[in-house]
């Protein structure tokens, strides 16, 4: 097959994929289940669950046992799903085995509440039989609920606060929604937990085999998983003894155990803060120490936070994640044209010996052993090297690693827009950007002569390197599409303009 039949291939197979894109799950989904707590009041009782609100969270309590059994995001809807209460961090399902909550109180007791009091940001419980009493209500800190357990007995043992959760992906954690496709489905999911004595630990939830307990004033402790988790925060007035368990009857356990302090009218208790929200490094920041740490970055955290710092910092004067995905790629092929002008100066002039090179390559095509010297002889008085056009993608390539890192965690992409793109967290449903990277890698290829003396079969493979390429990013974010196609286009246009300065474009036209 020839370079014309493969790319026949690849526009039928693009057509393919975008005729299954425009009529895949393009009708409104079920929300039965999604909306199973859900009603018309701001709060309710029924069936022993009271759900209360406030302008970030909607949660739902168990009456009975005083867990919160559904938590929802109500500014991060669900994808394609109509009504959509907002993303479920904590939350079970009827079609699966999936469970998530949160529950707190003493170690020695299990109460059964009744509700005391509520409206419709707070609730109030009370086990009248062990004078207990559970107060669940919202912090003026975003997405943060405050736990009051609370008791006159002398009888209920240290206060404790745990999240409980089963293996799976998370119920609103749709695969083609939210993973950005089938080359960033990896994303970390496991414990972590920050201490006095390590800012951040974590281990993944299969790898958890013995219990794991630390000892720290303050500190943190929480189940990570993609763009959305929920922490528990300690305080600097109380030690910790925070920990995680291997899974028991199907369900991984972690959180901590405190002891209990006496307030002012003789009631034993602790107020547990429990964070529930969005992986922002600017806001988990601010909330707790080391808390941004919990925002996986993968192996190459050390080029991928930088990434992150340099993009909330243009987001801040721009408000457009997508303009800021191109500004920054623009500023990054700039702050490193020093450099890449000396590669496309060097390819420029190979390009211009190119009819020297043919004639040498003609003169000795029986004495190899005398070719090679004379063709270094000439690439070095010409200042030309057939290596020189490595550097733009050696330069490149670490920035293209750390990008994807970043990208992978940021949920400020998700649903991050620019024109047709409305999330740049998931692959281009259009297929636009591949389409564009792989035009801008031709016209990169026409601009680069193919070496001299260049077997045919490598050739044919170097002009097929467009459609791989583009096929990849197929399967890649949007946001990663997006800076590739602005990086190849800024380099395009870069080393064309050195081309005409150097003279280079004549040959280039003469389609040498």
């Amino acid at each position: 097959m020839n370079i014309r039949g493969l790319y026949l291939v690849l526009i039928v197979i693009l057509s393919l994929g975008l005729l299954y894109e425009w009529t895949y799950e393009k009708r409104v989904q079920s929300i039965e289940d999604h909306l199973a707590f859900a009603k018309s009041s701001r709060y309710y009782i029924e069936d022993g669950y009271i759900q209360i609100e406030n302008e970030e969270l909607v949660i739902t309590v168990s009456v009975k046992s005083g867990s919160i059994v559904e938590s929802r995001l109500k500014k991060h809807p669900v994808e394609k799903i109509q009504g959509s209460l907002g993303f479920r961090v904590f939350g079970a399902s009827e079609t699966s085995s999936f469970k998530y909550y949160f529950k707190s109180g003493f170690t020695k007791v299990v109460p059964e509440y009744v509700v005391k009091d509520m409206s419709a940001d707070y609730v109030e419980l009370f086990d009248g039989n062990l004078n207990i009493s559970k107060r669940i209500y919202f912090s003026s800190n975003p997405y943060e609920v405050l736990v009051k357990d609370s008791s006159t007995s002398n009888v209920v043992g240290k206060s404790y606060a745990g999240l409980f959760r089963t293996d799976g992906r998370s119920l609103d954690l749709k695969r083609r929604a939210l993973e950005g496709g089938m080359m960033n489905n990896s994303s970390y999911e496991g414990v972590a937990i920050s201490s006095e004595s390590s800012s951040y630990s974590s281990t993944r939830l299969k790898s958890i085999e013995e219990p794991i307990e630390v000892l720290s004033r303050s500190g943190w402790v929480a189940f990570v998983q993609k763009y959305f988790f929920a922490a528990l925060l300690g305080s600097e007035d109380y030690i910790y003894n925070y920990y995680a368990l291997p899974k028991e009857s199907g369900i991984y356990r972690m959180g901590y155990t405190v002891e209990s302090s006496v307030n002012g009218v003789g009631e034993l208790g602790h107020e547990h803060r429990l964070f529930i929200g969005p992986k922002v490094r600017k806001d988990l920041m601010v909330r707790a120490e080391n808390l941004e740490l919990a925002i996986d970055m993968g192996w190459l955290w050390m080029l991928a936070q930088p990434i992150v710092y340099m993009m909330d910092f243009i987001n801040g004067f721009i408000g457009s994640w997508g303009l800021t995905i191109i500004v920054f790629t623009i500023l990054i092929k700039f702050a490193f044209w020093p450099l890449t002008a000396k590669s496309f100066k060097s390819m420029a002039a190979m390009r211009k010996i190119q009819p020297e090179l043919r004639e040498l390559q003609e003169r000795y095509k029986n004495d190899r052993q005398k070719a090679g010297p004379e063709t270094m002889k000439l690439m070095k008085k010409h200042g030309a090297n057939p290596l020189g056009g490595c550097l733009p993608v050696l330069i490149t390539m670490p920035f293209f690693i750390g990008f994807f890192f970043a990208l992978r965690e940021m949920v400020e992409l998700r649903h991050g827009s620019l024109g047709v793109w409305t999330d740049l967290s998931v692959p281009d449903p259009y297929f636009i950007l591949p389409a564009l990277f792989a035009f801008f890698m031709v016209l990169t290829q026409r601009l680069n002569p193919q070496p001299t003396g260049m077997d045919p079969t490598q050739a044919q493979i170097m002009k097929f390197l467009p459609v791989m390429f583009s096929a990849f990013l197929l399967f890649m974010p949007a946001a990663l599409g997006l800076y590739m196609v602005v990086n190849t286009g800024v380099q395009l246009a870069q080393q064309a303009y050195l081309y005409k300065k150097e003279g280079a474009l004549s040959s280039v036209n003469d389609g040498s």
